[in-house]
Order: structure tokens, then C-alpha cells, then sequence
């Protein structure tokens, strides 16, 4: 019988999405590992500081990147405040429900503290470097694996939802693969040596790449390089 591993809508042999998180994780030039993964790594911090504000670009986050940094500079007190929440700790599959409502506050700033050039993408890819194991990268690709891909789609999209209601929708499912498929997640994340990365971020690899197989180019915008 075939092992199969599931993320948001898509469930795949494990042979599959090992092919696929290997070729991320060793084709170096192609993707974004271990540019992101790596940067900074020798100094790492438990708070978010100015120069891991550059991380978003190395994770194709990066236009405009100017006007991204001094917005992100901006939320940086906020940030670090949220950040701080003691209900932020261990892992993302480990979490229990109060952990997922302060994360989802946490992504959730900039309802109340908009920045121009600042979306929860850039947000995401900011934070997720400070707590691999807890915090989830987010992106269009990654929504669209979990709000649109599947028989039965696993969350429903509400337009115009804000970030705190939509991650507060999306984390119990990311979870839950998580719990299910932990020790595929675990061989996944084991693929990625110098540097590591968490399950989360095998996760976020493999779902961003599904959707990026199963969506005809001819129906997207050019990539303007095959970093997710």
C-alpha cells in the first residue's frame, strides 16, 4: 500500500512530495533554500530586529522592497509586544487552541496597524524565521492549497475576512496535518541539513509546490523566478 501525506486540499504519495521537497531543498540557485532559511542564522534572536526585516525578499516577498522595510520597521515595537505573548511556545503540532489565538494576533496587526507594501505574506516570512517550529509561513499559494484546492475544501473562503479571522480558520488545519503525517513531516523536514528546517517549513514547501504543479501557467501571471 502506498504511504501518503496530506496538506490543505491535496493528498500525495510520500514518494511524491519527497521528490518534490528534496529538489527545494538541494537545487541550490533554484529556490529559496537556504538563502532564507539560512540568513542570519548564526545570530538568532527570539525577537524581531531590523535586519531580519530583509528575510520577506529572500522568499520572492521583496517588491518594493524600500517602502516594505519602513513599513515594516514601523510595526516593529508591536511586533516584538505580540511576540513577547507567553501563549507563544513549543510547536505548531503540539499547540493547543489559546497558542493559535495569539498567533492569529500576532498575524493579525496589521488589521488594526496597515503599511503600505505590507501584506501578511511579508508579515509571515518575517516571523516564521523566529519560531520555525510554531509560526507558519503564508502566502497565495498556501491559502489557495487550503481555501481552494480538494473535494471537500478545508476551509471556506469569506471575502474581505481580516488576517486574524482567517489565520484563526487556517491554523487548526495546518495543525491537524501535522498531527496526522508527523513523522512524515519529520522525514520531509530531515531532507534539509545545512541549515535545518522545522516540519512547518516542509509543510509550507510541499503545499506551495502542489499548487504551483496542479495550476496551468497559462491561467497565472509570470513568476519572475521560481522562488515561492
Amino acid at each position: 500500500m502506498t504511504e501518503m501525506i496530506t496538506v490543505g486540499g491535496f493528498t500525495v504519495p510520500v514518494d511524491k512530495a519527497r521528490r518534490m521537497v528534496w529538489e527545494y531543498v538541494s537545487e541550490y540557485g533554484n529556490w529559496s533554500y537556504p538563502a532564507y532559511d539560512g540568513y542570519l542564522r548564526d545570530a538568532p534572536t527570539t525577537d524581531v530586529r531590523q535586519q531580519d526585516l530583509l528575510a520577506a525578499a529572500l522568499l520572492n516577498a521583496g517588491q518594493q522592497p524600500i517602502p516594505t522595510y519602513y513599513g515594516l520597521l514601523k510595526l516593529l515595537p508591536e511586533i516584538n509586544r505580540r511576540l513577547a505573548d507567553p501563549r507563544l511556545k513549543g510547536t505548531l503540532k503540539e499547540a493547543e487552541d489559546d497558542t493559535l489565538e495569539a498567533i492569529a494576533e500576532l498575524y493579525g496587526i496589521l488589521d488594526e496597524h496597515p503599511q503600505h507594501q505590507v501584506q501578511l505574506t511579508k508579515l509571515s516570512k518575517v516571523l516564521h524565521r523566529k519560531r520555525p517550529e510554531l509560526l507558519p509561513l503564508y502566502d497565495e499559494n498556501i491559502r489557495r492549497c487550503y481555501f481552494e484546492f480538494g473535494d471537500h475544501v478545508r476551509v471556506e473562503p469569506v471575502k474581505r475576512r481580516k488576517d486574524k479571522d482567517r489565520m484563526l480558520v487556517w491554523l487548526p488545519e495546518v495543525r491537524k496535518d501535522l498531527r496526522i503525517g508527523v513523522q512524515e513531516w519529520n522525514a520531509l523536514a530531515a531532507l534539509a541539513v545545512e541549515p535545518p528546517i522545522s516540519p512547518l517549513r516542509a509543510l509550507d514547501i510541499l503545499g506551495w509546490r502542489l499548487v504551483d504543479e496542479a495550476t496551468p501557467r497559462k491561467k497565472r501571471r509570470p513568476r519572475r523566478s521560481p522562488q515561492p
